[in-house]
């Protein structure tokens, strides 16, 4: 079990299972597409 939020994300960016997006995406548009290209 987690800790908390900050937790979670130091434990997936150890196991490299975190992918960080620079460009600035559009909630809305972009992250129904983000998941369904790594679905």
């Amino acid at each position: 079990m987690y800790r908390d939020t900050q937790h979670w994300i130091e434990t997936l960016e150890k196991a490299n299972e975190l992918v960080r997006i620079k460009t600035p995406v559009s909630p809305s548009l972009e992250i129904t597409e983000i998941t369904d290209r790594v679905s």
